[in-house]
């Protein structure tokens, strides 16, 4: 008979940049990422683990009940806490969410999160949670799957990543937004993060695109300046796909101003909650599904 030795069980939200700059030349993955700024949803990912002794390690991963078929960020995750460990171990994985992959929402970032904070208390809480979060984060730059989404998500609310690199490592501002904000956003489907990262052109383009828009978000931290500034880096950048540019654009006719999810063919808005039906019809209108979130005000955790 296997015994079950320890379960794991935590959340992340989930977390939409706006805009970002790639800063990767540093040899300490710790202090590799990006800096930009983020919001936060209540909406995220829920990562259970069940770990048991084992005669060989073996993992298994799901994404709501369904077999991952190249988890390779999971994996990664997993196995930097097993080799701290000595034991041969099962190690049963669930991720649960209702937003999309590869659409802007970070669910990679979170599902990563998330899981080193479940592996963690399962395996006996070994390290701090900004050391288990810097595990995750390296898994992200590993697979090229993100570079600032854990760090925002660690920390919550509307963060503004003024340098880069990991939780505990980057500096942020975190800014609790007024409660009656709602974020609304909607996507016609996932565009490759690792495609734009190793695109040279693109990548020059991203760090021009957004130079000098973290001292302005600094200066005016609203969320209306958040959402100027991403519309800003969004038709600098030129990624739109015509879609989604009209989209957007109809959002503009509808007085409500909104931009491209960094990185997915998606676009989001932050709106008083007087405005969601408005934005919401408009989205629907596009032939996306609306999604509403609040706006997390806790970064990720072990519940």
């Amino acid at each position: 008979m296997i015994l079950t030795l320890k379960t794991g069980l935590s959340f992340s939200p989930c977390q939409i940049t706006g805009f970002f700059s790639i800063h990767d030349a540093a040899k300490d993955p710790l202090k590799i990422g990006s800096t930009g700024a983020g919001v936060n949803l209540q909406q995220g990912v829920t990562t259970s683990v069940r770990i048991s002794g084992a005669s060989r390690t073996k993992l298994a991963i799901s994404f709501n009940g369904k077999p991952l078929a190249d988890p390779v960020v999971s994996r990664t995750v997993v196995q930097e806490h097993l080799e701290r460990s000595s034991k041969t171990l099962r190690v049963n994985i669930s991720h649960r969410g209702i937003l999309p992959m590869g659409c802007g929402y970070g669910t990679s970032g979170a599902g990563a999160l998330s899981l080193s904070l479940a592996v963690n208390e399962a395996l006996g809480s070994h390290l701090s949670n900004i050391e288990a979060a810097q595990i995750a984060h390296k898994a992200e730059l590993k697979h090229m799957t993100g570079l600032g989404t854990v760090t925002s998500a660690f920390y919550g609310g509307m963060v503004i990543r003024k340098s880069a690199g990991a939780p505990g490592i980057a500096k942020v501002e975190k800014i609790i937004p007024p409660s009656s904000l709602r974020v609304v956003s909607g996507a016609f489907g996932p565009i490759s993060t690792a495609g734009v990262l190793t695109d040279n052109g693109l990548r020059t383009r991203i760090n021009l695109c957004g130079r000098g828009l973290v001292s302005l978000q600094t200066k005016s931290p609203e969320t209306n300046t958040f959402i100027r500034l991403s519309r800003r880096f969004a038709d600098c950048l030129g990624i739109f796909s015509p879609r989604l540019r009209e989209a957007i654009a109809s959002m503009q006719r509808g007085q409500i101003v909104s931009s491209m999810m960094m990185i997915g063919e998606s676009l989001f808005t932050v709106v008083g909650g007087d405005l969601v039906p408005k934005a919401k019809a408009t989205i629907r209108s596009a032939g996306l599904i609306p999604v509403v979130s609040k706006i997390s005000r806790n970064g990720a955790a072990v519940i």
